[in-house]
């Protein structure tokens, strides 16, 4: 019977944050860099379930639900096949707006008018910085202006590993918000070109 309620337990625990992982938008090896534990050791749990309690309790911790273990266990699974198609789908929607800066760009100057003074108060405008050390301070302490921004310059490919860095489940979850707003954009951008191309053989 113990064991019964053992293999039940672990079974939950493997599937919900399986399904959290899904729900931020998340690879197993971007999880596990996010978590800050070993690709293999994440991959081996999401596959029989076998993980130290200490990589256990990393998991929780980085999810900002070490207080709520046992509600976790209950809440934070995708209830409906709906929700997860959905997820699906905006993960296989591609961004096709090209950042303001290319990739190939290593520094930006700073533009206050742009960017805001709050958070270079002691630089003056004008002044260059590497894109690294530009997009980690644009993260602290990030809001939604400032994540649209950060995704209009430099997009969402280059942003994700600097995302993923920060370890943050709130600025992570913004970022998400705010791609599969661009994401929905995009695809209603071009079923509008879609349906107006379609109208002119039509005539």
């Amino acid at each position: 019977m113990n064991k019964q309620k053992i293999q039940n337990l672990t079974d939950k625990s493997k599937k919900v944050i399986r399904n959290e992982r899904l729900a931020l938008g998340l690879t197993q090896k971007e999880f596990a860099n996010f978590s800050g534990i070993k690709y293999a050791t994440y991959k081996q749990f999401e596959q029989n379930g076998k993980i130290s309690l200490e990589n256990f309790f990393v998991i929780l911790v980085h999810l900002n639900k070490d207080v709520e273990f046992n509600r976790f266990l209950d809440s934070f699974e995708f209830n409906t096949a709906k929700e997860r198609v959905r997820s699906d789908k905006a993960q296989e929607v591609k961004s096709v707006v090209a950042p303001i800066v290319s990739p190939s760009q290593k520094q930006i100057t700073l533009d206050k008018e742009i960017f805001g003074s709050d958070l270079f108060y002691s630089v003056d405008n004008g002044h260059v910085y590497e894109v690294s050390t530009f997009i980690s301070i644009m993260l602290k302490d990030c809001n939604d202006k400032r994540m649209m921004l950060l995704l209009k310059y430099f997009g969402e490919e280059r942003l994700k590993p600097y995302i993923l860095k920060e370890k943050n489940v709130k600025t992570l979850k913004m970022f998400n918000k705010h791609v599969a707003y661009l994401h929905k954009k995009i695809k209603k951008n071009w079923n509008v070109r879609k349906n107006k191309k379609s109208a002119r053989y039509n005539l």
